[in-house]
C-alpha cells in the first residue's frame, strides 16, 4: 500500500494492473511512483514523445485533439480502468493528456516500461489491451458526435463525470465543458438550463436524479459504461 496525504492506494486499484499476475506485478512494483495529479495539470503534450506512463486510480486523465485554430475535442476519458502515455511508446502521439479531475495515479519510466514488454510477454498484452481500450473510447466518441445532440451530449459529459467523482459534486464551468466537447461555450449555456436531474449553480453542478439524467443522455454513455463497469464511486481508503 502507498499513501499521499492521507488517502492510502495500492496498484490493484487499477483494473489493468489488477488483471496482472502476482508473479507479473511484483516486476513493475519497484518502478511504479504514486503521485498526486491536479485538475488542468497537462500531462503530456502532442507531438512530443511522452517520457511517462500513467495507471489512474481515482484521477480522470483526457486525450485531447488541438487544431491550430485553438480548437480541441477531447477523444477518450481514461480513469482506473486503463493506462495513459502509450501512445509516446513507439513515437509521438496526436494527443495531448491532460488531468479532468484531479486524484492519484501511479506513473512508470516509459522506456524502464518498453524493456518490459520485451521480456514480459504478459506485461505486453496488458498494454494492447490498454490501447484498444482507449481506441473503442475514441470510436464511441466519434459516432457521439456525428450522431447525437449537444444536449444528449452534455448530459453524457455530466454522467461519465459523476461516475468518477469522489466529491458528490463536480466542479466545473461551460467552458470547460464546451472545451471537453468540442462545441460553443453558448451551446452548453444554451442546453444546461434544460437538464433534468441536475442542479446547476455558478461553477457547480449536483445531479439531483441520477435516471432522469440517464433519460437525457444517449446510447454512448452505456456503451462507454460497460469498457469500465467498476468505476462507478471507485471505493477509496481514507487512513485519516
Amino acid at each position: 500500500m502507498d499513501e499521499i496525504g492521507g488517502y492510502v492506494a495500492h496498484p490493484k486499484m487499477n483494473q489493468l494492473l489488477a488483471s496482472l499476475p502476482d508473479s507479473e506485478l511484483q516486476v513493475l512494483l519497484p518502478l511504479l511512483q504514486l503521485v498526486s495529479l491536479t485538475a488542468g495539470e497537462t500531462l503530456a503534450e502532442a507531438g512530443r514523445k511522452s517520457p511517462l506512463i500513467y495507471f489512474p486510480i481515482n484521477a480522470l486523465v483526457a486525450h485531447s485533439r488541438e487544431m491550430s485554430d485553438g480548437l480541441a475535442i477531447d477523444t477518450s476519458t481514461v480513469g482506473a480502468e486503463g493506462m495513459l502515455g502509450c501512445g509516446g511508446l513507439i513515437g509521438t502521439s496526436l494527443h495531448r493528456l491532460y488531468v479532468v479531475q484531479s486524484g492519484l495515479s501511479y506513473r512508470l519510466d516509459g522506456e524502464a516500461f518498453v524493456l518490459l514488454m520485451s521480456s514480459h510477454p504478459i506485461i505486453a498484452d496488458m498494454c494492447t489491451r490498454g490501447v484498444q481500450l482507449v481506441l473503442r473510447k475514441i470510436s464511441i466518441e466519434l459516432a457521439c458526435c456525428h450522431f447525437h445532440s449537444i444536449h444528449q451530449r452534455v448530459a453524457r459529459w455530466i454522467l461519465a463525470q459523476d461516475d468518477c467523482n469522489q466529491t458528490g459534486g463536480i466542479d466545473v464551468t461551460h467552458q470547460s465543458i464546451a472545451n471537453s466537447l468540442g462545441v460553443r461555450r453558448e451551446a452548453v449555456s444554451l442546453a444546461l438550463p434544460k437538464m433534468a436531474g441536475c442542479s446547476i449553480t455558478r461553477g457547480h453542478l449536483e445531479i439531483t436524479d441520477r435516471s432522469l439524467l440517464e433519460q437525457e443522455s444517449c446510447e454512448c454513455y452505456f456503451q462507454l459504461k460497460t469498457t469500465n463497469p467498476a468505476q462507478i464511486k471507485l471505493p477509496f481508503s481514507d487512513s485519516r
